[in-house]
């Protein structure tokens, strides 16, 4: 669910309980003043994050029932996997720090899984094992990630491979060939499974990432048509086999012209190399020629 860069960054400043000495019975009984019961009907949504104060490591989580959740960490209930229930077991939960991010309710999206992937894609929550919230098994879930080339900047992260499809107007044939290949979209963009620690998340919103893409694709595709109207082509004619040389694109949209056949770059870009035939011309790349190399052959 996309939510506005305001609703966004609304849910991160909203205020954080802070709890610590988590062993002892009055920061119990304070949790549940300000989360509620566990079995209570009405319950607090939010996320919870654990920081282990000896090493720094945290641990991000969301749930719409924050009491029961959290009662499962708190009385030691929970399965012990992943990484943090076994570092408080090894720890004790004095080494613990618990934050505590209640949030409202929309009737568009849930605020908490909203919340919880903002935290997860911060490197510093290294107690996560799987960076996808709203996950618990990962066993269906495969994060794309989006960077720049040095893999400096993410610019955006999905479990599904249909968004880049469908929100960033991508084909599913182009995205899965640079995915497959880790071959440069447009010559700017890399599309990975894995998440690169280092990157800086971009704040950018969805809708701008997509009008940069597509300013993108003009550009890329002007440079394309200028580097390709460079080579020599050799037009070959259906019916007599006569093929002619040219010592650019541009020579050979000349030639159409003279014989009053209509053509443009892009159309002669897409024929290219392809044995479609164009107005009953078949059009070849040829290795780069000197003007004095031109003609009929």
């Amino acid at each position: 669910m996309l939510v506005s860069e305001d609703t966004l960054n609304s849910l991160i400043t909203m205020p954080r309980f802070v709890f610590t000495d988590l062993d002892k019975k009055e920061t119990r009984r304070l949790i549940d003043d300000k989360l509620g019961l566990p079995h209570s009907k009405i319950q607090q949504r939010g996320i919870y994050i654990f920081t282990c104060t000896d090493t720094n490591e945290k641990y991000v989580g969301s749930s719409s029932e924050l009491a029961l959740r959290l009662r499962g960490y708190l009385n030691k209930t929970h399965k012990n996997s992943g990484k943090l229930i076994p570092l408080i077991e090894e720890k004790g939960l004095p080494c613990f720090k618990l934050e505590v991010v209640c949030l409202p309710y929309y009737a568009e999206f849930k605020p908490e899984i909203v919340l919880e992937q903002y935290f997860l894609l911060d490197p510093s929550f290294n107690l996560n094992t799987i960076k996808v919230s709203n996950n618990p098994s990962g066993s269906t879930a495969k994060p794309l990630y989006m960077y720049n080339r040095d893999n400096s900047i993410l610019y955006y992260f999905t479990t599904q491979q249909k968004d880049f499809i469908s929100k960033l107007n991508i084909s599913h044939f182009t995205f899965t060939k640079h995915l497959t290949k880790g071959t440069y979209y447009l010559g700017k963009y890399l599309f990975l499974r894995e998440q690169v620690d280092t990157a800086k998340v971009t704040n950018m919103l969805l809708p701008d990432i997509a009008l940069m893409l597509q300013k993108d694709r003009v550009n890329f595709n002007k440079n394309k048509a200028v580097n390709s109207s460079s080579k020599s082509v050799i037009l070959m004619d259906v019916e007599s086999k006569e093929e002619i040389l040219f010592e650019s694109l541009g020579k050979c949209m000349e030639y159409f012209k003279s014989k009053n056949i209509p053509a443009s770059p892009k159309t002669l870009v897409k024929h290219l190399n392809t044995n479609i035939a164009y107005r009953g011309y078949i059009c070849k790349s040829s290795p780069l020629i000197t003007k004095s190399e031109g003609g009929t052959r």
